[in-house]
Order: structure tokens, then sequence, then C-alpha cells
């Protein structure tokens, strides 16, 4: 595979990301948060820690399917790419390893971020249109790092 083919195939998996992040951001919102008028920053209900398992299980879920995604492609005829790939080969570990990269670069910085922004108790449709970027965001970072290792794994 050509640098310009796996720089082609990266952008359009991010973009293709986008809307599944947006839409499992939103389902975790109203799972967590649906019919509360307002959501606190802290406190176990809040918005900072929610902000842990959502990072984990977007990465997690981002990582095992695209590298099984990527892995299948391959199997059909793309040629890997070439470079050393520093990821676990198993979809499971892998989406571990980056989830918890993941929850040490994302979580301090967004909730320090949020400290800093929040004045009072944000509605649910304010926490909503934060949690989609946020997992849209999230979603860029990882997907390029996924699709890369993914096209690099050997067999």
């Amino acid at each position: 595979m050509t640098l310009d083919e796996e720089r082609a195939m990266v952008r359009k998996e991010t973009l293709v990301s986008t809307l599944p992040n947006a839409v499992i951001s939103a389902l975790f919102v109203w799972l967590l948060f649906g019919g509360q008028p307002t959501v606190p920053l802290w406190g176990p209900a809040g918005l900072a820690v929610d902000l842990l398992p959502t990072t984990l299980m977007l990465t997690l879920m981002t990582t095992i399917g695209l590298t099984l995604l990527v892995r299948h492609r391959r199997r059909r005829g793309s040629p890997p790419a070439h470079g050393s790939n520093w990821l676990p080969r198993h979809p499971l570990l892998r989406g571990l390893m980056l989830g918890a990269l993941m929850l040490v670069l994302f979580v301090p910085v967004s909730v320090a971020l949020l400290a800093l922004v929040w004045g009072a108790d944000w509605s649910f449709a304010t926490v909503l249109v934060f949690k989609i970027g946020y997992g849209v965001l999230l979603g860029w970072v990882v997907t390029p790092i996924v699709v890369r290792a993914a096209l690099r794994d050997s067999g």
C-alpha cells in the first residue's frame, strides 16, 4: 500500500467514524442523564465521572471494530502498509491499551477545561452537545491510530 493510499484510507475511515461516535455518545448521555433537567460537573452522577467510561468504551469499540474491519479488507486484497506497529495485535488488548492512553490524555484535560468554564449545572441539551462533540473528537484521534496499526498487522 502506498503512503497516499494509506492516507486516503485513514481520512475515509475517520470521516465514517464521525456518525457512529456521535450516535453512541448521544446514547450514553441519554442512558446516564436522560430525564434530568440539569447535570452537575462533580459527583458520582456528574459529567466529570462520566467521561471515564465514555472515553474507555468509545475507544474500545472503535478499536475492536476498525481493527477487525481493516483486517478483513486486507484479507480481501488490500496490501499491508509498511512500518512498525507499537500496539498489541489482539483487538481487545489493543483497545484496552488505547483506552488507557486516551483516559490519561483526554479526561484530565477535558475536566480541567470544564472546571474553567463551568458556572452552574448544565442543561441536558448542553451536556448532549458537549458529549457528542467529545465523542467525535475522540474518534478523530483514535481512528487514524487504529487504522494505521491494523494496516501494519502481520498475517
